[in-house]
């Protein structure tokens, strides 16, 4: 498969700490990625740099071919970066005075440039998709966390990303919605887009990603197969974190 990201050398440092520490990383062409760790280890800060959210210190990103050196981007690197790749939130970040199909058809108004008449009917069949047909005039306000989630998911999804990033989509939401969402996850992904996913559900990272890597202070400690990282750590930190992760779930539940 081709390369769709390429990361060599990445670093972000915040004040006197820092956060990534030289990541090189590949995720081919329709894979998916999951990235575990526990918190303050680097993985939001690893999302948010693929799209420029947070700027880079140092390193190269390569999205699709096209090298960026992160010192040095220019406004139409970062726009490239941004206009091809799509972010998930863990909070949603919708438009609260905007109903949900408003919200999956701003992107497409605003950045795309379609008309309205070809905006809704993107939108309304995405809605659809997510099992959000009957709500399109619902407010944030009038949908559970689940559902704002799902309306995040299909507004990420109209915009035809190149590159899919989730940022721990699932960790502000109740049991019950969090099954309902990862649904719609793992269909999007059994349509082969390119995703990366950083959650905390070990069980859903084991089920739907091809390569998982777990992050420890700012470096990448393992990488491989769900059954390599997370069934057969071969480091003593990871086997720390895990044996931690599952007694939490097993707590949860």
């Amino acid at each position: 498969m081709n390369s769709m990201i390429r990361l060599r050398g990445l670093r972000k440092r915040f004040d006197h700490i820092e956060v990534l520490k030289g990541i090189d990383l590949d995720v081919a062409e329709g894979e998916v990625l999951g990235v575990i760790g526990a918190s303050g280890s680097g993985k939001s800060t690893l999302l948010r740099c693929l799209d420029f959210l947070e700027v880079p210190d140092a390193g190269e990103i390569t999205l699709d071919g096209r090298a960026v050196d992160a010192a040095h981007a220019t406004k139409a690197d970062v726009r490239y970066l941004r206009r091809h790749t799509a972010m998930v939130f863990q909070l949603f970040h919708l438009f609260t005075y905007k109903t949900a199909l408003e919200n999956v058809m701003e992107g497409l108004v605003t950045v795309q440039k379609l008309d309205k008449v070809t905006a809704e009917a993107v939108s309304r069949d995405l809605l659809d998709r997510v099992g959000l047909g009957d709500r399109v005039d619902h407010f944030p306000s009038q949908l559970s966390g689940g559902q704002q989630q799902r309306v995040a998911i299909a507004r990420s999804l109209a915009l035809n990303p190149k590159v899919m990033l989730l940022d721990e989509p699932t960790s502000a939401l109740d049991p019950e919605s969090i099954a309902g969402v990862l649904a719609v996850i793992r269909d999007v992904a059994a349509e082969g887009r390119t995703m990366v996913i950083v959650s905390h559900e070990m069980n859903f990272i084991s089920d739907i990603a091809d390569q998982v890597v777990f992050l420890n202070d700012g470096e990448i400690l393992e990488r491989g197969t769900p059954a390599q990282v997370l069934g057969a750590p071969a480091t003593e930190r990871a086997r720390q974190f895990l044996a931690r992760a599952n007694l939490t779930l097993s707590r949860a539940a």
